[in-house]
């Protein structure tokens, strides 16, 4: 049976910002894309860095539902995920139950 974590469960552990040792938290994740293929990222960990833009990036995921990421294996680029299309993390199922 797979593992399954609840969407609260899996906010909880991405705004964990550093563990122990002081290294970042990094993480995997699949996702549905905006044009609907599946996409994949084995190693993520959440941004510190602003989008640029006329109003930089607003980091409220509950306004904008939008979780913005960097992806360590492509050279720390940042990407955007909206957050209703994560289907997994770290290899479990996300409940996405409100």
């Amino acid at each position: 049976m797979e593992k399954t974590i609840t969407r609260r469960a899996m906010f909880a552990e991405i705004h964990q910002d550093t563990r122990e040792e002081g290294k970042s938290h990094v993480f995997s994740i699949r996702y549905i894309k905006k044009d609907g293929t599946t996409g994949e990222k084995m190693r993520v960990r959440k941004s510190t860095k602003r989008l640029p833009g006329e109003s930089g990036y607003r980091g409220n995921v509950n306004q904008n539902h939008v979780l913005l990421m960097e992806n360590l294996d492509n050279g720390n680029q940042p990407f955007e995920v909206l957050i209703d299309l994560i289907t997994h993390y770290n290899g479990m199922r996300v409940i996405h139950n409100y």
